[in-house]
């Protein structure tokens, strides 16, 4: 009795430490993945007139948003545009949800958005919203 109370003993102390690897290894793989989807900020000041906050665009760029290719709205907000990160996706149409930095949403706060549908064939935006 004691021999087998001694093995599940030390066989309890190794399973917990090899968990606490796994644990700990898991916890390094997270802080990976989270540095990797951290829009990263280039140093200096962008010199171009898009939004003040990475991931944001202007009310005014939103509204001309029409015509304009998928490229030029990932360099405003400084991230990849793809399906991992669309509200919207499939083989007709691509939609995103980017937030106004200059403007408030209806009850005063900062979540205004601009909603722009992409065509997948064309990467251009074909039609654009903002709801109140």
């Amino acid at each position: 009795m004691k021999k087998l109370l001694l093995c599940s003993l030390v066989l309890l102390t190794s399973s917990c430490a090899d968990f606490q690897q796994g644990m700990n290894s898991v916890g390094a793989k997270m802080k990976e993945v989270n540095a990797a989807l951290t829009p990263k900020q280039t140093s200096g000041t962008q010199t171009t007139a898009s939004a003040k906050q990475v991931g944001t665009i202007t009310n005014e760029q939103c509204k001309t948003s029409v015509g304009k290719s998928k490229a030029y709205f990932e360099q405003l907000v400084g991230f990849k545009l793809n399906e991992s990160n669309a509200s919207g996706y499939s083989s007709m149409y691509e939609s995103y949800n980017l937030k106004i930095s200059d403007r408030k949403d209806r009850l005063g706060g900062n979540f205004a958005i601009c909603i722009l549908s992409f065509d997948p064939q064309t990467s251009k935006v074909t039609t654009y919203s903002m709801p109140t």
